[in-house]
Order: structure tokens, then C-alpha cells, then sequence
């Protein structure tokens, strides 16, 4: 186990700038999830900390070590890619264990360290087949197995699971969420998908354009954004955002008219206080915190334009299609049907407020 630290890392490609000015830490034995949308720079950021890329400026720090320029041999990582890689002539014993081989280690301690990642994996029975007489959840343990035995200071994953159904994603999600408490070692782990992210996760870091949004725990970035963008990006579905202004204050709290909902005074408290507050700003509501039926002074009524029925849930949406679109959770017995309007409660204290510049009041 190692810990990992960055600072200020600057990576362009030719006249484009990828990654701007990026700092962030990974401690020992802690599992980190960059997470971002299409091009935001978290894989050319894991390839940087591999030794793939070569950053323009800004360090690298593994332990006590800078391997801001070390050959990626050296650094003592092991990358677990989307693609497996595997070698299709190779048995899974030998494909586990060419990277020891390579090093120059004997075989009978390399037929150890293959068994006990075997054993680790439930891959024990699979260690004389081919890759291609295995799954696609095989061949991932494969590939996992393979950064395991070389006992590592940090592991890497670039979207290990992208590849696979969903019902094998959930799998290898658990099996590595419990890979990572066996090991106890420190992760970092790339991937688009915001459900790996949640389940994962110790710390989450958002990226967008090249840049740090925000650094938390799953539940910190979920309950406690700092703008519009990790508010939206973080939760599925999607944060409803819904222009509003502000009337008043009252005992602290923003009074919030909000004209596409038929609302007025909705009593919002910012997240610090403010010596003035903006005239307009975004409201910001999850849609499970649109509650069908709840009671209190604060109800909207929607017209349900789709629906989708999940079973426990149904997702209701007023527009779909449409960014202006709002999204309410109901209980999956809900009997409202397209065309139909419910009614629905909001609680103000589940409301976020941004201004203009898309930051967190």
C-alpha cells in the first residue's frame, strides 16, 4: 500500500490542454473513483499516473517517492484496462503470470503467487483454459489477477467493467469491492458510470474539461455539491433545475418564488449566510424529493407526458426529451398514467439554490 499524490499537473495535446492544473491525493489503501462526463481527461489523467503519458508540468508522488519521470515499470503499478488484454495463445496460469516471468522470477514462486490470485478470484478451475474458452467476467479476473500477483503499491482500473452486461457488471462490482477489502490496497479507479462511483467509491473525484469540480465521499458530493454541474452530475436521474427568484429572507432562509411550479415564498436556507441575496438563482430538487402525496404547504401538481415503471419506482416526467424537463420519483404502485396529473410535495430543506455562475448559494 502506498499513497498517492498529485500536484498541479498540466498534460496538452498539441494546441489542446486535457488536463489543467490538477491536484489530488489518494491515501493509503483508499479506494478513489474519477468520475466525469465523455473527454473531461480522467483516463488521460490515470494514464499520467501509469507512466503512459508524460505530464507537461507538476509532480507525481508515490509514497516518498517522485515518479513524475520514472519509467512506468518502476513505479510499482499495475493497470487493469478495459480491453483485458490478454494474450489468446496463453493459458490463464501463463497469462497471470508473464509479467513475473518477464522479471525474472522463478517459476515455482510464480506458480505460487498465479494459485493464490486463483484462489482469491475463484479462478482455480479456469487456470489451464484459453481466454477465449472463458466469459467476458473470466477474463476480467484474468486481467485482475495479473496486476495482483505483481503485489503492487497501487492498483489502476481504466473502465475494467465497461465491456460487460449489466448482470456481470453488478458481479464484478462486488467482487471488486471486496478485492479491495481483502487487499486493503489503494485503488484508483476510472470509470463513466456513476452507479460503480457510488458503490465503490471512498473518495469520489469529479472532473470536467481538465479540472477538479470537487473531491468527496459518494454521500458528501450527492447531499452536499458545490455547483450545478456535480449537483447534475452526481444522482440518476438527474437533478431537476428550475429557474426561480428570491422575494425575501426569512429566519435565515431564502424565500423563493418559483413561477414554472406556481410557487411563492418557498423557504430555502443557503448554504452560508448571505450579506445580500441574489435576485435570481436555480432551484435545484432531487426527484425522490418530489414526494407523491406528502403533505405540507409546498404542492405542485405535474402532468405526466412518459413514465417509467421499474417496479419498487416509477420515474414520471413532464417533458420528455426536453432539458426543461422535470422528473419525479413515485412508488412503484403509483396508478397515474400518461396524460394524468399528480400532485406531489416538496420539502424545502431537500432544496439546493445556485446562482447564475452555476455556484452552490
Amino acid at each position: 500500500m502506498a499513497e498517492l499524490a498529485l500536484s498541479n499537473l498540466h498534460k496538452s495535446f498539441g494546441a489542446t490542454e486535457v488536463i489543467r492544473g490538477v491536484s489530488l491525493a489518494a491515501h493509503s489503501g483508499e479506494f478513489v473513483v474519477f468520475v466525469g462526463p465523455s473527454g473531461c481527461g480522467k483516463s488521460t489523467l490515470l494514464r499520467m499516473i501509469a507512466g503512459l503519458e508524460r505530464s507537461d508540468s507538476g509532480t507525481i508522488s508515490i509514497g516518498v517517492r517522485d515518479v513524475t519521470t520514472t519509467d512506468p515499470a518502476k513505479r510499482g503499478i499495475a493497470m487493469v484496462f478495459q480491453t483485458y488484454a490478454l494474450y489468446p495463445h496463453m493459458s490463464v496460469a501463463e497469462n497471470m503470470g508473464f509479467g513475473l516471468e518477464m522479471a525474472g522470477m522463478a517459476k515455482a514462486e510464480r506458480q505460487k503467487l498465479v494459485r493464490q490470485a486463483a484462489e482469491m478470484l475463484h479462478l482455480t478451475d479456469y487456470l489451464d483454459r484459453k481466454p477465449r474458452q472463458l466469459s467476458g467476467g473470466q477474463r476480467q479476473r484474468v486481467a485482475i489477477g495479473r496486476a495482483i500477483v505483481r503485489n503492487p503499491d497501487i492498483f489502476l482500473f481504466d473502465e475494467p467493467l465497461s465491456n460487460l452486461d449489466a448482470e456481470l457488471r453488478v458481479k464484478m462490482r462486488l467482487e471488486i469491492a471486496k478485492l479491495h477489502k481483502d487487499l486493503g490496497a489503494t485503488m484508483v479507479y476510472v470509470t463513466h458510470d456513476q452507479v460503480e462511483a457510488m458503490t465503490l467509491a471512498d473518495k469520489i473525484v469529479v472532473l470536467r474539461a481538465g479540472l477538479v469540480e470537487q473531491i468527496g465521499s459518494p454521500m458528501t458530493l450527492y447531499s452536499d455539491p458545490d455547483n450545478r454541474f456535480v449537483a447534475g452530475f452526481i444522482g440518476s436521474p438527474r437533478m431537476n433545475f428550475i429557474d426561480a427568484s428570491v422575494s425575501g429572507i426569512k429566519d435565515g432562509a431564502l424565500l423563493v418564488d418559483v413561477p414554472e411550479l406556481g410557487l411563492s415564498g418557498l423557504p430555502v436556507r443557503p448554504r452560508a449566510m448571505l450579506a445580500k441575496a441574489p435576485a435570481t438563482v436555480t432551484l435545484g430538487i432531487r426527484p425522490e424529493h418530489l414526494s407523491e402525496g406528502a403533505e405540507g404547504p409546498f404542492r405542485v401538481t405535474l402532468t405526466c407526458n412518459a413514465i417509467e415503471r421499474l417496479g419498487a419506482i416509477s420515474y414520471l416526467y413532464t417533458a420528455p426529451g426536453d432539458d426543461a424537463t422535470i422528473i419525479a420519483q413515485l412508488k412503484g404502485a403509483s396508478g397515474v398514467r400518461v396524460g394524468e396529473s399528480v400532485t406531489v410535495g416538496i420539502d424545502p430543506e431537500a432544496c439546493f439554490l445556485f446562482d447564475d455562475a452555476g455556484q452552490r448559494i
